[in-house]
């Protein structure tokens, strides 16, 4: 029951998040927008969408199959797109991990190594979003009128320190040893346990590194090109050239989306990835509305095309306590 009226609450803070958003924006003029968004692009990205999901998979299927247990991508996929669809409503997207759930209980394999194939190749991903969100940092700066050399060079600097920060919390436990007495802050310790459990299942996880690796690239190349899709379906331009629009999407969404995963209490950062949006993309000259609307249409690809799992999701807790698997949940924290 605990657990059920923690999901409420966050329900009702997203809901407080989009209700200030619509005051500031304009409800009728994101509507007005999103009424207008091209079908074909948004088809397509629906398209890219799902081919990243089978990819996603896929890189479970590798993880599984270094450590003895063989499926197929497409069974894989099935309890996958269910963890997406549970991340869609859940805190800091920790429903995901009901993917390990149901691969254990669909196909037998012991809990330990799904939740290894899950949280293995998060060493990349994360990398991924760190080096993404300095990036990102540094273009919204450049673009904001400081053209000075010096300033840049000092801003690139702290930038890469905090990449190489990151590469150390990820692949030296020392430093995450020295740093334990910071896990009583607040939020520190659904970080510090979740890097704990990526040192535990790293060893296993770098024996296959190169192919998760370039299964890692090609899937973030891809959601990059889902967002620049959608980014057209809405008529949004940035530089005009289309590479480097691409290239932008690619850094973008995985700098934006580690919003989604902080633990925050909101529904997946429903509301507050809305606004990082349109924080970040107004100094490239989106409009307000223009930038919201696009945050709520990069969820909805999501929310569509994942509740076609839904018959998984149902037919795992019509025969596991919703309360107990929100417990699992959590505790992953």
């Amino acid at each position: 029951m605990e657990k059920r009226f923690q999901l409420l609450l966050n329900l009702i803070l997203s809901l407080a998040i989009f209700a200030i958003i619509f005051y500031l924006v304009g409800f009728d003029k994101i509507a007005a927008v999103l009424a207008n968004t091209r079908p074909d692009f948004f088809v397509l990205a629906l398209l890219a969408y799902i081919i990243l999901n089978f990819i996603i998979a896929y890189r479970i299927k590798i993880v599984l199959e270094s450590i003895g247990d063989r499926l197929s991508t497409f069974q894989i996929f099935k309890s996958s797109l269910a963890g997406m669809l549970a991340s869609d409503f859940t805190p800091a997207r920790a429903g995901y991990f009901f993917t390990a759930f149901s691969l254990s209980a669909r196909h037998k394999i012991a809990f330990e190594k799904t939740l290894l194939a899950i949280f293995g190749p998060q060493l990349f991903d994360f990398m991924i979003k760190v080096t993404s969100a300095a990036i990102l940092l540094y273009l919204i700066i450049s673009v904001s009128g400081r053209g000075d050399i010096l300033v840049n060079a000092i801003i690139l600097t702290i930038f890469a320190g905090a990449v190489v920060a990151a590469a150390l919390f990820v692949f030296y436990p020392p430093l995450l040893k020295a740093l334990s007495p910071f896990e009583q802050l607040p939020f520190a310790p659904f970080v510090f346990g979740f890097i704990r459990r990526m040192h535990l299942h790293s060893g296993k996880v770098l024996a296959v590194k190169w192919q998760i690796l370039a299964v890692t690239m090609a899937g973030w190349a891809l959601k990059g090109l889902e967002w620049f899709l959608l980014s057209k379906a809405l008529g949004i331009q940035l530089s005009g050239d289309p590479v480097a629009d691409l290239l932008f999407m690619m850094v973008f969404q995985a700098a934006v989306t580690i919003i989604q995963f902080l633990p925050i209490p909101t529904l997946a950062g429903a509301g507050a990835s809305e606004a990082g949006f349109a924080a970040a993309l107004l100094p490239f000259g989106v409009p307000l509305e223009t930038a919201v609307a696009f945050g709520f249409l990069t969820r909805i690809v999501m929310i569509v095309v994942d509740s076609f799992s839904l018959p998984v999701l149902l037919d795992y807790l019509h025969n596991h306590s919703l309360e107990s698997s929100l417990d699992k949940i959590f505790k992953m924290e």
